[in-house]
């Protein structure tokens, strides 16, 4: 059990300390509680990066139709299934993102002389391989690893400057929906240091791409300078959805082109009569059947199996035909207008 003090004890005790003789206990100190490091989150008071992202809503769809269209232009040229997506948006210091680069690398620079806004195709030396691979029929294999050279060949940079160009046309098209921009190639360099028209200290955007050329993939930036864009801030405000002009019009003269390389079945209908089985199985060679189709009257025309035209049946010049003499389409057409 707890000892416990006589009251002459206690009363003993209370005069000692009123006397000074006994030092009365000081109350604990409050500390701080303990906080791990999962509980707080860096800050950085210098970023813009949420600033600039409310002001640029329009980059995800103006890029992802970027995608959609430069998609369609390397299947086109290289025969071959293509996938590209936009995997993320940084906001981050030209200088920056030039250092972290690895060797070697493509800068194809150019420009939208309206705002004098500068921007840059950053092909990674995984696109780069990629294209001359398939280019040039490879085994679907990248042939080189990126950093063994300071520089690609003159091939290699040929081949990426051919694919870029039209990549630039197709950011023209994907522009459109929000502000029309006309952009001009300047150059390409293989050094960021060399890179002039951006100060190392500007604000970029960095829009990362992923390419999958059937087994091979690559890496391709577009870097975006953003002061220029503050003057058309209100046409990025909105993220504007839908199809890019011009699209369904290429659309359209492709499966038209596409149609026209078809082979239909054409034939005419010379007549026809309707039997019963019994009168079909009392036939016997030399019996006349009687068809519903007189010798000088026009005969349907049938394209799989569809009456579209009338034709007299005649010969040219030793082969027998048929001159047409009557769309049935327009007329039908015709009817329903009368209608």
């Amino acid at each position: 059990m707890a000892e416990v003090l006589s009251q002459n004890e206690i009363d003993v005790l209370l005069s000692a300390v009123s006397d000074g003789k006994v030092a009365a206990a000081e109350p604990p100190a409050k500390t701080a509680p303990e906080v791990s490091s999962s509980q707080y989150r860096l800050y950085d008071l210098t970023s813009e990066e949420k600033i600039v992202k409310g002001k640029l809503v329009a980059f995800k769809g103006i890029h992802e139709r970027f995608a959609t269209v430069y998609r369609m232009s390397l299947g086109q040229a290289l025969k071959k299934t293509i996938t590209l997506k936009v995997t993320q948006t940084e906001f981050v210091k030209f200088g920056d993102y030039i250092h972290q680069l690895d060797k070697p690398v493509n800068l194809t620079l150019f420009e939208n002389e309206e705002l004098k806004a500068n921007m840059l195709f950053v092909s990674r030396s995984t696109f780069a391989y990629s294209l001359v691979d398939a280019y040039f029929g490879g085994a679907e294999r990248a042939y080189k690893k990126p950093g063994q050279s300071e520089a690609f060949t003159s091939i290699e940079n040929e081949v990426v400057r051919k694919f870029i160009q039209v990549a630039i046309k197709d950011l023209e098209q994907a522009w459109q929906l929000n502000y029309p921009m006309k952009f001009r190639y300047q150059r390409a360099e293989t050094n960021g240091a060399f890179v002039s028209s951006i100060q190392p200290t500007e604000s970029v955007a960095v829009v990362k791409c992923e390419v999958d050329i059937e087994n091979l993939k690559g890496e391709l930036d577009i870097v975006i300078q953003l002061h220029p864009l503050d003057s058309i801030a209100h046409a990025l405000s909105v993220n504007i959805t839908g199809q890019i002009p011009g699209e369904e019009e290429a659309w359209k003269n492709h499966w038209l082109k596409e149609l026209m390389d078809m082979d239909f079945e054409v034939r005419g209908l010379l007549g026809q009569a309707e039997k019963s089985l019994k009168e079909l199985r009392q036939l016997k060679v030399g019996d006349v059947l009687i068809l519903a189709q007189d010798a000088v009257s026009p005969i349907p025309l049938l394209i799989q199996d569809v009456p579209k035209f009338k034709g007299m049946i005649g010969v040219f010049r030793g082969n027998n035909a048929v001159r047409l003499t009557k769309d049935l389409s327009k007329e039908k057409e015709e009817s329903k207008d009368g209608k």
